[in-house]
């Protein structure tokens, strides 16, 4: 991972030219200045931008001896590298705003600033206001490294006009949902009620979860994909094309799951909270008539929980005044803020308790049980290449188009290719795992 990050040196020029290697400039006269960075979330830059002025102007009405700078316009996928060349160029911003898995790779090479000795002196920032697992995942460890922003969780979404048409309640269970699914081929004629994204990975870590099953040992060495906890998992989502017939065969052809909803094919879809904010705008006809819920659960009640970690970068001039925006930034007026204009929930567990929250935002609180009980993949530099590249190309894309695969020898031919992947990074790398399973 070092090298990697070094090899962004050669890119400080590009970026200096771009404005993101410079400090910026002095403050007023008898303030101090601070430097926020995030990437453009919330739909658009502008927007992105838009949101996070408004906040730093909120937290310098309070502190009117900081100013705080907010980049807040980068895209996604350069993020990391502009971020990691001004780390290592020795210009820190003070504050950033990150996907848990760019705080990993920046919590492997030193350049976040431990963060126990802020939460244990500050009065108003309770790690217990937050979901357990995203806390957890700020830990390298036993040291804090960045506490919650944003998580985005999966739920289920359904035509509640077609539920209460056939008789029919939201389910709870794996069982409940195929029961559910037969009463709407039965009474309203749906071929296809579910629909799902088959060859999804990152689908898979909840059906996974919820039988029991992970993909990692504990210690993040071993892979365990060949366990009839995770056999069980991936042949349910293949019987739920095949042998129960409830999901459309061409979702594992590449057919969207947002196209069969859209057209009212399917009276549900399993998709991520990032979604609440886009359907009425996307599907208007059925503004009014769709509602969500948790994800039905197996033998366990677990779902996807992860997202956005606030951290401040060890270079950093300024860390005192760093967490006392990170501070004010995660207090629940502030995340009631991001809802409000995003639809995506709050990760501060006291901004449903606001006086009418619950009125503006019904589907947030009704998946307020789906972030207590969230879990995050491991926070491994190997994930990505690991589950969404090898899982999916060895296990998935073979396994769910054909109806006669053999799932359990499928998965166990993949486990000792996957191995391979696991032990070639430990050889090469010390202990690293982020986040407390």
């Amino acid at each position: 991972m070092k090298r990697a990050l070094l090899l962004l040196v050669g890119c400080i020029a590009i970026f200096a030219s771009l404005g993101l290697f410079r400090r910026p400039q002095p403050p007023p006269a008898g303030k101090t200045a601070i430097e926020f960075w995030t990437y453009a979330g919330g739909g658009s830059a502008a927007r992105s931008t838009r949101f996070w002025r408004g906040v730093a102007d909120g937290f310098e009405k309070d502190n009117p001896d900081i100013k705080v700078g907010v980049v807040a316009d980068i895209n996604q996928g350069h993020f990391l590298g502009m971020l990691t060349t001004r780390l290592l160029g020795g210009h820190a911003p003070d504050v950033i705003v990150a996907d848990d898995g760019v705080i990993a790779a920046l919590n492997q090479d030193g350049l976040l600033a431990p963060l126990d000795s802020y939460i244990q002196a500050d009065k108003v920032y309770r790690q217990s206001d937050f979901p357990p697992s995203m806390v957890g995942d700020g830990y390298v460890g036993d040291t804090c490294y960045s506490i919650p922003w944003y998580g985005g969780y999966g739920g289920l979404f359904y035509r509640a006009d077609l539920f209460q048409k056939a008789g029919v309640v939201p389910p709870r269970t794996w069982e409940e949902l195929l029961a559910v699914c037969k009463t709407l081929q039965d009474k309203l004629g749906m071929k296809y009620p579910l629909a799902i994204e088959p060859q999804g990975a990152f689908w898979m870590w909840a059906w996974m979860w919820q039988n029991g099953g992970d993909v990692l040992s504990p210690d993040c060495r071993k892979i365990t994909i060949d366990t009839p906890e995770v056999i069980g998992a991936v042949q349910f989502v293949h019987d739920l094309v095949h042998t129960y017939r409830v999901c459309d065969p061409a979702l594992t052809k590449g057919t969207p799951v947002s196209e069969l909803w859209s057209s009212g094919k399917a009276a549900m879809m399993i998709d991520g909270s990032w979604a609440i904010g886009l359907l009425d705008d996307s599907y208007p006809a059925y503004k009014g008539k769709w509602k969500l819920v948790p994800l039905p659960a197996g033998k366990f009640r677990f779902g996807f929980y992860g997202g956005q970690h606030m951290a401040i970068p060890k270079d950093s001039r300024h860390r005192d005044l760093a967490w006392r925006f990170m501070a004010y930034a995660t207090t629940p007026l502030v995340q009631k803020a991001w809802s409000d204009q995003t639809g995506s929930p709050p990760s501060n567990l006291r901004t449903f308790e606001l006086p009418g929250f619950a009125d503006d935002h019904p589907h947030l609180v009704a998946m307020k049980e789906a972030m207590l009980a969230g879990r995050n993949n491991p926070l491994v530099p190997f994930i990505g290449e690991l589950w969404y590249g090898r899982f999916a190309d060895l296990v998935l894309d073979p396994v769910m188009p054909r109806a006669d695969a053999d799932v359990a020898d499928i998965a166990r031919s993949a486990s000792a290719q996957l191995q391979s992947t696991v032990d070639d990074y430990w050889r090469t790398h010390k202990h690293f795992v982020q986040g407390r399973r």
